[in-house]
């Protein structure tokens, strides 16, 4: 360990480029396991909340491996305590043996803190020959190590004290987030689409607010913990080092011895009480002035005392009402957000009944505009039903005249045939009255046939 840290006692504190290394990697790690869950409520929490998360979660790991480091040299350092032990045969009542300055030799070689206080006190009897010295550097060494354990979690205090503001300064941007996109959206909502996204920019801007606050708050309690008991610990530790050098050393040591006066006490008395009352004043003279500036020293220090004293009642009050009038601007804007929310939550309940009487307005309309053509439909086929019908009997009409026609053409073959026996049979006479007894019989049929037909098809369909 370098002489500047051990002359410094600074042998317990953290080594910051370390701390800072695993607090990043941790933060990465994290996140990275994050990553897989990040629509999980704790994905959500970490991950989509704004910055203040990245940075409250940075500073808690940093406190964390802070804690860790310290801890991992506190335990080391009471191994050590608890190994550590100084021979009884080894003499220490002789300042200059060699045994005592091999011990010294022997303790300040290693970096431990039990070691080099050991080495001290070892290196102030070497040098003093007297107890009574070493236990005062013991004792400014103890006060010296105190004053370095509680500097260096100064940082770490610091830290555990800034994440919760973290976590209020996340709370006022997701405040200030929602005021503004519900400002906006109440200049420009005219739909639903809108209203509902109006709605939801403010319970995000909400959310972000309570989470922020929730995992600042969440992780200071877990950060701060842990780093009490670890200062616990090395404190502890301190006054162990601190007991086993009163208890087990330091009454090894030997008293360095005074030279014999020559002189009579009695003659030194009595020519030290005589020269102090030739040139000291007497304590008459000295009460008076000491009284006079003591009375002066008591007003101004009550003038003083007092005047800050106002001072801070001042402040005080100034604080106070500054807080008041921040919590009755807080308890405004809560009451204008939640008026705002009601009279746009009437306002859609308002338009969605409108649209619900819209749907069941147009439902009715659909369903007469149904049962009118199904109607239409109906007489539309009633009506081709009697159209079919009476082309049915049309077509029966035709395919009786297109019979009468066939027997015609039948009876014309057959009046052609009667013609040829005749003339074949030179009875003409006889064949011509039958032709005309025939021709008689065609008249009437002949008749009929020579009038024109015309068959005509008539469709109406009303309206």
């Amino acid at each position: 360990m370098p002489n500047s840290i051990t002359n410094n006692r600074q042998e317990l504190d953290i080594n910051l480029p370390l701390v800072l290394l695993f607090s990043s990697l941790l933060t990465i790690a994290i996140y990275a396991l994050l990553l897989p869950f990040r629509d999980t409520y704790l994905g959500i929490l970490l991950i989509d909340r704004g910055i203040t998360q990245y940075l409250v979660v940075f500073l808690s790991c940093f406190v964390i491996t802070s804690s860790l480091d310290k801890f991992f040299k506190i335990r080391a350092e009471l191994k050590s305590l608890r190994k550590l032990d100084i021979p009884i045969h080894i003499p220490l009542e002789n300042h200059q043996s060699v045994k005592v300055r091999q011990m010294c030799e022997y303790f300040s070689e290693s970096g431990n803190v039990v070691d080099n206080r050991l080495s001290r006190v070892l290196s102030a009897y070497i040098h003093s020959g007297s107890r009574k010295a070493s236990g005062e550097l013991a004792l400014d060494d103890s006060s010296f190590y105190l004053s370095a354990s509680e500097s260096s979690y100064t940082f770490p205090r610091i830290l555990v004290w800034a994440i919760p503001l973290l976590g209020f300064v996340g709370t006022v941007l997701g405040i200030s987030q929602a005021v503004n996109g519900f400002s906006g959206f109440l200049d420009s909502a005219s739909e639903v689409d809108q209203i509902r996204e109006g709605i939801g920019t403010v319970t995000g801007g909400l959310a972000v607010a309570f989470d922020t606050t929730l995992l600042a708050l969440l992780l200071s309690v877990v950060v701060m913990i842990p780093l009490v008991l670890i200062e616990r610990m090395e404190s502890q530790l301190l006054l162990q080092i601190d007991i086993f050098i009163n208890d087990r050393l330091l009454p090894r040591f030997s008293e360095k011895e005074l030279p014999s006066s020559s002189f009579d006490n009695d003659s030194i008395n009595k020519t030290i009480h005589q020269a102090i009352k030739e040139s000291l004043p007497t304590s008459e003279e000295l009460i008076q002035p000491a009284e006079v500036y003591a009375r002066e020293a008591a007003q101004n220090l009550l003038k003083e005392f007092l005047h800050q004293f106002n001072q801070i009642q001042t402040q005080e009050s100034e604080l106070v009402e500054g807080i008041k009038e921040v919590n009755r601007i807080i308890l405004t804007d809560r009451e204008k957000i939640i008026q705002s929310y009601q009279e746009q939550h009437s306002f859609n309940a308002n338009l969605v009944n409108d649209i619900k009487g819209m749907v069941e307005l147009i439902k009715e309309q659909n369903q007469l505009t149904q049962d009118t053509l199904d109607n239409q439909v109906s007489a539309i086929a009633f009506r081709l039903e009697n159209i079919g019908s009476i082309l049915d009997e049309k077509i029966a009409s035709l395919q009786q005249s297109s019979e009468q026609i066939a027997k015609l053409s039948t009876l014309e073959d057959s009046f052609t045939g009667i013609v040829k026996a005749l003339e074949n049979a030179s009875k003409m006479e006889d064949s011509l009255a039958m032709i005309k007894e025939q021709i008689t019989l065609l008249q009437p049929v002949i008749k009929d046939l020579s009038k024109p037909r015309i068959v005509r098809l008539i469709e109406q369909i009303d309206e």
